[in-house]
């Protein structure tokens, strides 16, 4: 491709880009909920997983700066307990396939049946029939491809609820980020899917699934997403071709201007997705075909720009880094349980003690104690376990000792102490 033709392909991309932009940004039903929900102070459940699900939230942020919102956050990671707040925001994308992935369902679950009301944003749905029926009243969502729209508008209750939406990542301004022009590019890099989505048991040949870098992350934090999404943009935009069945590589590489063959993934999102938003870019195609395994090694060129090395170096030495904090966890985790063994033999021998002393001064009866077991009588070790039993027996206070107890019984077999 010539400088001049790639240019104009670069131009017309660009153009694209803009225009899917301003489609989520000029949607109505989309804007005018968002800003009901706010002013109802609802709080913004962001989107969490690997480095797709940080588009979406970097391009949610954008459209809450481009109309002037600026919701409550809460980070289900971090915080599981139910918000509370009679409106919530849930961030999209793809948790809500059934059998999969139901981490949404359940969190919200409980949410709904306290009564408050969810908007949901651009998403894919496949299932929960009867989880969008037993709530449909409380529940406003966003398909972000007409498959997921088709299947919840035939769910009763939700005829009303459902609009459609292009995938918040469209959203994303994409001035912030550093990308490599098409005289910097070559070779091919592939992207496809290692974890349980995939649709193919086999891995792909000298294969790179990026999105795992970041993972069982909460993007909410706009300077963070840039920070973190930069260096794999950087990295992408560096190849001349991209093949993958990871809907959000497809959609950057897209984005970019790279050649974008992409695959289908474990069920129809990628296909749904490519059918009405990427189709009309001329740069990315959709295949039902298999990746070719027949291809030699050297197919799959590595970028010239040595700064890919550097990125490469970096990922190894973070990974190291986490094996050693591994490492050095296991062993702090392993002289807690010695410790802990060693505390429960020593508190198990002093209760024998006071037990068969105890025996010993029952068997006295009336007779006097000895100087030794007055002693022990009037020692604090055993006024203390005297107190211990009556409050244990108590009828107020025992059965709180009692899960206490149990509950204490449970972290030391967790944690291996007990049996």
């Amino acid at each position: 491709m010539n400088n001049q033709s790639g240019s104009t392909q670069q131009s017309s991309i660009i153009e694209k880009r803009l225009e899917l932009q301003g489609e989520v940004t000029g949607c109505e039903p989309l804007i005018s909920n968002l800003k009901e929900f706010a002013e109802n102070d609802a709080i913004y459940l962001p989107s969490a997983g690997n480095f797709g699900d940080g588009l979406i939230g970097l391009g949610t942020l954008y459209l809450f700066e481009k109309i002037g919102i600026n919701p409550n956050m809460q980070d289900i990671l971090t915080d599981s307990s139910l918000p509370q707040a009679k409106h919530l925001i849930v961030g999209g994308g793809g948790g809500w396939l059934d059998g999969l992935w139901n981490h949404y369902a359940q969190i919200l679950d409980g949410y709904l049946a306290q009564g408050g009301q969810v908007l949901i944003l651009p998403s894919t749905v496949k299932g929960f029939e009867s989880f969008f029926e037993k709530y449909a009243s409380q529940i406003t969502i966003f398909a972000r491809e007409r498959v997921s729209y088709d299947h919840l508008k035939a769910i009763r209750g939700m005829q009303d609820r459902v609009f459609l939406c292009h995938d918040l990542a469209f959203a994303t301004d994409f001035s912030a980020f550093n990308v490599h022009g098409i005289d910097h590019r070559s070779g091919r890099l592939n992207l496809f899917r290692e974890d349980e989505e995939a649709r193919n048991a086999a891995h792909y040949t000298h294969n790179y699934d990026l999105s795992l870098l970041w993972n069982s992350q909460s993007w909410f934090d706009k300077d963070m997403c840039i920070r973190r999404l930069s260096p794999l943009l950087e990295l992408m935009s560096q190849f001349e071709q991209i093949h993958s069945d990871r809907l959000h590589m497809s959609i950057l590489g897209t984005l970019m201007g790279c050649e974008v063959t992409m695959h289908p993934s474990g069920y129809f999102k990628n296909r749904a997705v490519y059918d009405y938003s990427l189709s009309r870019f001329s740069n990315v195609t959709f295949t039902d075909s298999k990746p070719d395994q027949s291809e030699e090694p050297g197919s799959v060129s590595r970028v010239r720009d040595p700064q890919d090395l550097q990125v490469i170096e970096h990922a190894a030495t973070d990974i190291a880094a986490l094996n050693e904090s591994l490492i050095s966890l296991t062993d702090r985790h392993r002289m807690l349980n010695e410790e802990l063994q060693d505390t429960r033999d020593r508190n198990l021998n002093y209760a024998y003690r006071l037990d068969a002393l105890s025996r010993q001064l029952e068997d006295l009866s009336e007779d006097r104690p000895t100087a030794q077991q007055q002693a022990f009588l009037d020692s604090r070790g055993y006024r203390l376990w005297v107190r211990y039993n009556r409050l244990y027996e108590n009828e107020h206070t025992g059965p709180a000792l009692r899960k206490l107890r149990s509950a204490g019984g449970r972290i030391l077999r967790q944690l291996g102490v007990l049996k």
